[in-house]
């Protein structure tokens, strides 16, 4: 039996993570298709050419998400300068194909 306010050992069990096998791609011309292809099957927007545009010149701020080699989820983010001169990352979508969810990708 678990301590007042402790976890069960289940409940710890379940807690842990799995080491799943994923590997980051920057965003670049040659993947780009890549990049439209999970946006049409993720999400229910069309994104137009600036959208496109925003994500390849943040490269180092958009990824592409591969599972076992296969292209499953993307975070695509632009840059923003503000007053000042500070620089904010904003997310512009961020995703992962259905039956790859709840993987920890």
């Amino acid at each position: 039996m678990p301590e007042m306010g402790g976890e069960s050992e289940m409940e710890k069990e379940e807690g842990k993570g799995k080491e799943v096998p994923v590997s980051l791609d920057n965003l670049r011309d040659k993947n780009l298709m890549q990049l439209k292809k999970l946006n049409t099957a993720i999400f229910p927007v069309r994104y137009n050419d600036k959208y496109y545009s925003d994500a390849l010149s943040s490269r180092d701020f958009t990824k592409l998400a591969y599972y076992s080699d296969i292209c499953v989820g993307s975070i695509a983010c632009r840059l923003e300068k503000k007053e000042g001169g500070s620089v904010h990352v904003y997310i512009m979508t961020l995703g992962v194909l259905a039956p790859y969810r709840g993987l920890g990708i």
